[in-house]
């Protein structure tokens, strides 16, 4: 009799969380996190936004508004501003940002 082969069910893939960040100006990015649901690094979730914010605009990202870790449209933490202001020495702030952005606009390139 021969033997038949039975296919091996494939493992369904499960991906670390994704972190979703929004800031000041409305720009949102979506960066996944190595991670579990249990252990979330949001410092890392905030740099790797921040970097993604940079290389998107090209410029200094503004503060957090919101941000939140998810997986499959499931989410596990959100975060508030204030908790994500704590190391945003680096960010500029939006009204900086955006009075500035007016000035190289309008040809005053002297900046503030």
């Amino acid at each position: 009799m021969p033997k038949t082969k039975t296919k091996k069910q494939a493992a369904p893939l499960f991906g670390s969380p994704t972190f979703v960040a929004t800031f000041a100006d409305g720009q949102v990015t979506r960066m996944t996190v190595f991670g579990t649901p249990d252990h979330l690094d949001v410092e890392r979730g905030k740099k790797l936004a921040r970097y993604a914010y940079e290389s998107r605009t090209k410029k200094t990202p503004p503060a957090f508004l919101k941000a939140h870790f998810e997986q499959a449209g499931v989410v596990f933490r959100a975060y508030s501003a204030v908790e994500l202001e704590d190391e945003q020495e680096d960010a500029e702030p939006l009204a900086e940002a955006e009075s500035r952005r007016d000035a190289v606009n309008s040809g005053d390139c002297t900046g503030s």
